[in-house]
């Protein structure tokens, strides 16, 4: 069932642990449809508070803790989110993400379907690894939306690449690969938020970045 809207508010938001951001996340509850969270530091068993904050959403979220490890040294970490309101539930559909760092839903829009990614890409830690985990969550995003059938997408979240940084150059890639614009970018000391969706105009949604003052 599409969603009888005309029109639908998205924001995208790093809030670096939900537990002490709540208040934050329900004020973009109140005034957003959609809100994508990056690094909400919660362990698996956990996600379910995500779709107590607010009354009027429900939940989708990806957690970055493995619990079958023996040992849990220090403090959860990194993780993914969708909320989205209950009344626009029946025109979305989850995607299964087998990466914690991506977690996506579908929306069946009056203006054709629009596949939402919330993505919290790798940090640049200097070695090769990092960079290697940066192309390869680059490499699963592309897959995700070849796989998903749709021809307008919305990629937002924390990107990772401030300019002059190495993986800078990776996501310039990355979007040119897939035809991706920018629509709004939030350049920060540490990390870079993006919002992106393919060339076409998306007719009927608005983006916006969230930033804790």
């Amino acid at each position: 069932m599409a969603t009888t809207t005309n029109s639908l508010k998205v924001v995208t938001f790093n809030c670096r642990s939900v537990k002490s951001s709540v208040s934050e996340v329900k004020e973009l509850c109140d005034e957003f449809d959609i809100v994508m969270l990056q690094e909400h530091w919660l362990m698996p068993h956990e996600l379910g508070l995500l779709s107590l904050i607010h009354q009027d959403f429900l939940s989708v979220a990806k957690s970055a803790v493995n619990e079958t490890d023996k040992i849990l040294v220090g403090r959860p970490y990194g993780g993914t989110a969708i909320l989205f309101r209950k009344s626009i539930a029946s025109g979305v559909t989850v995607i299964e993400s087998s990466d914690p760092r991506v977690c996506a839903v579908k929306l069946h829009a009056n203006y054709g379907p629009v596949l939402c990614v919330c993505v919290y890409m790798p940090t640049d830690k200097g070695d090769a690894e990092c960079v290697e985990n940066y192309i390869a969550t680059s490499a699963y995003i592309t897959a995700l939306c070849e796989e998903c059938d749709v021809t307008q997408y919305v990629i937002a979240g924390d990107f990772n690449c401030p300019s002059g940084s190495r993986f800078h150059q990776h996501f310039q890639e990355f979007t040119a690969d897939n035809s991706f614009v920018c629509v709004m970018s939030l350049d920060l000391m540490m990390w870079l938020h993006f919002v992106m969706m393919q060339a076409q105009q998306l007719l009927g949604l608005t983006i916006y970045c969230a930033q804790l003052s």
